[in-house]
């Protein structure tokens, strides 16, 4: 591929993966206007969360297949088309579940966006794909920057979520039709989603898949309750800068991930995860401890931002949009819950919460990457 085609392909990533950030995490401005408006608790607007999660699972495991048949460009647009329209539909809805419905498609279509970018990146760059594919994962970071920018202009749920529709479908579009396809048509020969449980793949998508699931575990909680945290214990500047550390340790990730390999950089960082997890369960006295060891919980969930590039190198082009998808899949359905779980755990004290729920995903990831380093060495 010639460099402006990578080019291209580059800016057919960071563009549309920054507006599926943009669009998904527009409804963390507007929860309270939104449980006024309906009515209901906002336990009950919360339910959000699982539901874009659930929409993202089935999305990325459609439009994944579809990506491996008729290829990246078509099934980015048609990804594109689904996220922004439904967020458009969203802010004309006039009942809880008309709402929770666009939710379901919003998840839906920047789920399946978001596996297709991975098997992109692969495909496209060749290497220093982790270095990449950690500043792409970063742009969760820089989504929400410009929601929280866009809502200090319009504050109102509705025109929010129209005008962040609309910016999303224009750019997106201008931004995808320009991807060059990278599954050439001597290559569209779909393998069964059985070929996932061959010899072959077998132990790497049931690892992956444990790996991918404690990643969420861990991630999840800091995007949606650490800032609850940090707001309680009257600590709110350092929510920016728990952010910056976030998106700074997406990027370095990626790239000491191509360095040492990503097994091994998930090693070191679950262990971080495990260490600093324990220490604010039992030693998060104060606000300062508090902010230190949840800085480093941030470090140490940057072991995401690889995961969509490992998972997909480990896979034939032919099945590498569908081998993303479906490990992702058990991830976006466990992770959406654990805003809830995190709440439930730390009802009366969320630091706790917070840090039993990640103990848990840092121990599992710890003993996947111990297990695929021994099995599977990459």
């Amino acid at each position: 591929m010639n460099s402006l085609n990578k080019i291209n392909n580059i800016i057919g990533v960071l563009v549309p993966f920054t507006l599926s950030a943009y669009a998904v995490f527009s409804i963390s401005m507007v929860l309270l206007q939104l449980t006024d408006f309906f009515k209901v608790p906002l336990y009950i607007i919360s339910l959000t969360f699982p539901i874009d999660f659930i929409g993202g699972a089935v999305g990325g495991m459609i439009l994944g297949r579809y990506a491996d048949k008729i290829g990246r460009k078509s099934t980015t647009i048609i990804s594109i088309l689904i996220f922004s329209i439904s967020l458009i539909l969203a802010s004309f809805s006039k009942s809880l579940i008309e709402f929770l419905i666009c939710w379901f498609f919003i998840g839906f279509g920047v789920n399946a966006e978001n596996g297709i970018a991975y098997a992109l990146i692969v495909e496209t760059l060749g290497s220093y794909t982790g270095s990449f594919g950690g500043l792409v994962q970063g742009l969760y970071y820089v989504g929400f920057g410009l929601d929280v920018l866009t809502y200090k202009f319009i504050a109102y749920w509705r025109t929010l979520f129209l005008v962040i529709g609309i910016i999303s479908l224009v750019l997106g579009l201008l931004s995808s039709i320009i991807i060059k396809e990278t599954l050439r048509g001597t290559q569209i020969k779909s393998l069964s989603m059985r070929s996932l449980f061959s010899i072959e793949y077998r132990n790497k998508t049931i690892l992956l898949s444990l790996i991918v699931i404690g990643a969420f575990l861990l991630s999840v909680p800091l995007l949606s309750i650490a800032p609850t945290l940090v707001e309680k214990i009257n600590m709110n500047n350092y929510i920016g800068i728990l952010s910056i550390i976030g998106f700074m340790s997406y990027w370095f990730s990626g790239f000491l991930s191509d360095r040492i390999g990503r097994s091994r950089n998930t090693l070191i960082l679950s262990s971080i995860g495990l260490l600093s997890s324990i220490l604010l369960i039992f030693f998060g006295l104060s606000s300062a401890l508090i902010i230190t060891f949840l800085a480093l919980l941030y470090i140490s969930s940057a072991l995401f931002s690889y995961d969509g590039i490992w998972v997909s190198e480990n896979y034939p082009i032919e099945l590498r949009a569908t081998a993303s998808n479906f490990v992702f899949m058990f991830g976006r359905l466990i992770g959406g819950f654990a805003p809830e779980i995190t709440s439930l755990i730390g009802s009366t004290n969320l630091s706790y919460g917070l840090g039993v729920v990640s103990v848990a995903s840092s121990t599992l990831i710890l003993i996947s990457s111990i297990i695929f380093i021994t099995k599977i060495k990459n």
